[in-house]
C-alpha cells in the first residue's frame, strides 16, 4: 500500500535494520465504532475495569526514580499506584492508599526512606512493608503482613517501567509481542529524558491518541511540515496475537508530500529536513554549493549533528534510522519510536473521572554522551489545559508547533462526536490509512465485550 517506501530502503547508503524492512499485517475488519466510546461514564467505568485494571501499561522510566526510595505516582482515570525504587535494581508498585483510613500517600514525586501518610503518620519501607506505625497497640490483632502495601505486578523493558494490576495476568514479555526483537539494535536503556512534557488535553483519552497513530492530517493540520515529510507514503504495519497488538508506522522524512502534486520539490525536502535537525547555534551548510541534494546528504548531516550533540559515532546507521520517523504502538497507551529520526516517546491517559478529559505524556530521548555518563533527566513540565507548548517554550523545537496543532484539533474534535448527527452515531475509519485505528478499537471491543 506504500510503494514508495521500499523503494527507500532499496537506495539507502546502509545496511538496513532488520526491524525497518519487516512487514506486518494492516487488513482489520473494524470498519466504524460507535461516538459513545469517547463520552460515555458508563463506557469510561468498563474501561477502567476491563482494560486499565487488566493490561500491562508504561508507566514512566527507571530514570525517574535513579535513588533507593525514589518515587512518583501513576495516576489513570480515578485509580493511582506509587512507583518506588526499592533497592539498586529493583522497582516496585502499590496501590496509593494508606492501608489505616485510605489516604493518598504521593501525590507527584517523592524520595526518601519512608513512604509516610500526611494523616496520621503511619509508614512503609520502599518495598512496602510498614515501618511506622503510631498507636500500634490499638490493632493488636492485626499482623504486619496485613499492614503492608498492596502490590500491583511491575516490571521493566529497555529502560521503561510497566504495571498490571490484574494479578493473573500473562508476563509482560507476553504484552510486548515484537517489540523486543525489532528494537534488538536500538539501546533503549541507554536513553536519556532531555526534554519531558505532561499536557492536559480537553479530549477523551483514545481521540488524544489517535490523533497521533496517521500521517495523512499533515496536509490539514501541519502544512508546514509538507515540503519534507512523505505523509501519504507513510507505511503501516500491525503485529497482533492473543496476548499483544504492537502497531507501526513510518513516515519518510526528507521527501516531498505526495499530496503537493507538481508542486513537490526534492530539493527544497532536504533543505528544510536539516533546517530542521539543525540545533540552534550550529551553522546551516552552503546549500547553493551543495550539486547534489538527497536523502543521503541529509542522512550524513543527520550524522553529524548527532555527533556533534553527543560525541556518538553514527556513521554506520542507516539513512532511514537517521531520518524518518518510525512510531510503534504497544496497546493500550504506549508509544516508543525507533531510531534518531524522530526520537519521542508518548504515554496517554484518562484524567480523573470525566471521559472528556485525558493526558499526554511526551519525552525527548537522546542516546546517552560518549563515555556513558547519564545526565539527570528533565525535570518534567506540566501544562495545563489552555497551555501551549510554544508558550512555554516546551523545548520540543519544531515539536512545539506540531504539538499545539494537534491540541488545536482535539477540544473540536471532542465537542463534534458529542454533538454530531445523531442519526449518524459512529466514527469511521479508513482502510490503510486508519488500520491502527481500526486495530485498537478491535482489540478494545472484544476486551470489553462490546
Amino acid at each position: 500500500m506504500s510503494p514508495l517506501y521500499p523503494v527507500l530502503l532499496g537506495n539507502d547508503t546502509r545496511p538496513v535494520p532488520e526491524a525497518f524492512a519487516a512487514v506486518g499485517e494492516w487488513r482489520v475488519d473494524a470498519p466504524s465504532v460507535d461516538r459513545s466510546r469517547y463520552y460515555d461514564r458508563a463506557f469510561a467505568a468498563a474501561e477502567m475495569e476491563h482494560l486499565w485494571k487488566k493490561t500491562w501499561q508504561v508507566v514512566g522510566r527507571s530514570e525517574d526514580i535513579p535513588a533507593v526510595g525514589d518515587r512518583f505516582s501513576y495516576d489513570v482515570g480515578t485509580l493511582s499506584f506509587i512507583i518506588v525504587r526499592s533497592d539498586a535494581t529493583t522497582i516496585r508498585a502499590f496501590y496509593n492508599s494508606c492501608r489505616h483510613r485510605g489516604t493518598r500517600l504521593c501525590t507527584g514525586r517523592g524520595e526518601g526512606a519512608h513512604i509516610r501518610c500526611p494523616f496520621h503518620g503511619w509508614s512503609w519501607t520502599p518495598d512496602g512493608a510498614p515501618s511506622v506505625i503510631p498507636g500500634r497497640w490499638d490493632f493488636s490483632g492485626v499482623p504486619d503482613a496485613a499492614l503492608a502495601l498492596t502490590e500491583v505486578r511491575c516490571a521493566t523493558w529497555g529502560g521503561n517501567i510497566f504495571i498490571n494490576p490484574d494479578p493473573a495476568a500473562e508476563p509482560l514479555e507476553t504484552a510486548l509481542g515484537v517489540l523486543p526483537q525489532h528494537f534488538a539494535d536500538y539501546d533503549y536503556a541507554n536513553r536519556w529524558t532531555a526534554v519531558h512534557v505532561r499536557k492536559k488535553v480537553r479530549a477523551n483519552w483514545k481521540l488524544a491518541m489517535e490523533a497521533f497513530m496517521e500521517g495523512w492530517h499533515l496536509s490539514e493540520t501541519h502544512p508546514q511540515a509538507q515540503a519534507w515529510n512523505g505523509d501519504s507514503s507513510t507505511q503501516y504495519d500491525i503485529w497482533e496475537d492473543a496476548g499483544s497488538q504492537i502497531s507501526r508506522s513510518i513516515t519518510p522524512s526528507a521527501v516531498p508530500s505526495p499530496e503537493l502534486g507538481d508542486e513537490a520539490d526534492v530539493r527544497r525536502a532536504i533543505m528544510e529536513t536539516i533546517i530542521a535537525v539543525t540545533p540552534p547555534g550550529m551553522p546551516l551548510p552552503d546549500f547553493d554549493s551543495i550539486p547534489t541534494l538527497d536523502r543521503a546528504f541529509a542522512a550524513d548531516y543527520r550524522r553529524q549533528v548527532l555527533q556533534a550533540m553527543t560525541g556518538n559515532d553514527a556513521s554506520a546507521a542507516s539513512d532511514a534510522w537517521m531520518l524518518d520517523a518510525v512510531q510503534y504502538f504497544m496497546f493500550p497507551n504506549f508509544f516508543p519510536w525507533l531510531g534518531e529520526g524522530a526520537p519521542l516517546w508518548y504515554q496517554f491517559m484518562p484524567f480523573g473521572d470525566d471521559p472528556r478529559e485525558s493526558v499526554m505524556d511526551v519525552r525527548f530521548l537522546l542516546p546517552l554522551p560518549a563515555g556513558g555518563q547519564r545526565p539527570p533527566k528533565a525535570p518534567m513540565l506540566e501544562l495545563d489545559f489552555d497551555e501551549t507548548y510554544r508558550d512555554r517554550q516546551a523545548g520540543f523545537g519544531l515539536f512545539d508547533e506540531v504539538f499545539d496543532q494537534d491540541m488545536g484539533n482535539l477540544p473540536l474534535i471532542q465537542r463534534g462526536v458529542e454533538g454530531g448527527d445523531p442519526g449518524r452515531g459512529q466514527v469511521h475509519f479508513g482502510a490503510y490509512q486508519e488500520c491502527r485505528l481500526r486495530a485498537f478499537h478491535a482489540r478494545l471491543g472484544r476486551l470489553l465485550d462490546v
